[in-house]
């Protein structure tokens, strides 16, 4: 399930653009022509949507359920490491069943690429119990919910949700060159909601991924 919220932005203004209907006229004199044709065209329209549609549903399952996850999970640090080794870091709370968590992927991979050797990146799922005192300190209610951490362990910012790339890139840049004053202190966007199954509710277990470090 998911829930919405508006992300905020300095100086940020919206636009509505309303969209107009244009009708055409059909000259009686072609439709006999056109019907006898209109069989075979409706036809090549149709297969080309499915294939397109197809090549589209390769190529996002590809990029998203493929390479991007597995160095997602691979390039994670444990939590206890993350918090003792000197460097900034940027804690994700996430889960497997999160749509939201899954479109960020890209933007994570990418920004995670940019500053794994200057920034710590955590992944703590919130369907294991052993991340319930996080959840509750950082006050995690929707996921993803990012929290970014100075050297000393210390939260200066949060973000929560369907973010645009330049929040988590302009946040973790600023963690990487040391700033304490990050440019997104509070942005929230579409979310998750935690699942009423989660153990976080229910005080129970769950088996163990690459990404809870448990």
């Amino acid at each position: 399930p998911t829930t919405s919220s508006s992300a905020y932005f300095p100086n940020q203004t919206s636009t509505s653009s309303s969209s107009s209907s244009n009708s055409t006229s059909i000259n009686n004199g072609s439709s006999a022509s056109s019907s006898s044709g209109g069989g075979g065209a409706n036809i090549g329209l149709a297969a080309g949507a499915v294939v397109a549609g197809i090549a589209l549903f390769l190529i996002t399952r590809t990029f998203t359920g493929g390479v991007s996850m597995a160095a997602l999970e691979q390039q994670a640090i444990p939590f206890n490491v993350a918090i003792s080794n000197g460097k900034p870091t940027v804690v994700e709370f996430y889960a497997s069943w999160c749509e939201v968590c899954r479109e960020l992927i890209p933007a994570t991979y990418e920004v995670e690429e940019q500053y794994k050797t200057k920034v710590n990146f955590v992944m703590l799922n919130v369907d294991n119990s052993k991340w319930a005192p996080e959840v509750e300190e950082y006050g995690v209610n929707g996921i993803p919910h990012f929290v970014f951490l100075d050297q000393q362990g210390q939260p200066l910012a949060a973000a929560v949700g369907r973010l645009p790339k330049q929040v988590l890139q302009g946040n973790t840049a600023a963690l990487a060159a040391g700033q304490q004053q990050l440019p997104y202190a509070a942005i929230r966007g579409q979310t998750s909601s935690l699942a009423p199954s989660s153990s976080m509710v229910n005080g129970g277990g769950r088996a163990t991924s690459p990404r809870d470090h448990a």
